[in-house]
């Protein structure tokens, strides 16, 4: 028989240790905080398929090829439309990990970094739909962190 008790104390845990490991990945040492926080931005807006959000994380001098899109408007509208094919139930939960730091300057930061996206149900992760190696160039404009520069690492692939 199944015991709700059991059941909710064992689901309580579980949300606990995810909510440790995310504060883990979240927060690596090695990383400017700058840094940390521009790409926590990033993450926050993509997980809650904020199109807007991203936008104002974006240069207006964005250039990349992510979903072949080169521009920071051809790069929204490609993103916004991932986000609106996505049931209200079903969210981004995207990953970066920074392998290789090409750039770090006061005014620039250049890194190599793997992106994952998974889908997630109510929260629990149920698939991966996106994964790519990218540089990732981040600079600084009028005083604020934006994201230059997003191009698949072609060679990596």
């Amino acid at each position: 028989m199944f015991e709700s008790g059991l059941f909710v104390t064992t689901a309580t845990q579980g949300l606990k240790w995810l909510q440790v490991w995310h504060e883990k990945q979240a927060n690596p040492p090695h990383l400017p905080q700058h840094v940390i926080l521009t790409f926590k931005r990033f993450k926050e807006a993509y997980d809650s398929k904020n199109a807007y959000k991203l936008q104002r994380l974006l240069s207006d001098r964005y250039r990349g090829d992510i979903f072949g899109a080169r521009s920071k408007q051809a790069y929204i509208k490609t993103q916004k439309r991932v986000f609106d094919s996505l049931p209200w139930f079903i969210n981004p939960c995207l990953c970066i990990n920074v392998y290789s730091i090409v750039e770090e300057t006061p005014e620039a930061f250049c890194a190599i970094i793997d992106t994952q996206s998974k889908a997630t149900a109510l929260g629990v992760p149920i698939t991966n739909f996106d994964s790519a190696p990218v540089r990732c160039r981040l600079q600084k404009e009028s005083g604020l962190w934006m994201i230059r520069e997003m191009f698949v690492e072609r060679r990596l692939v």
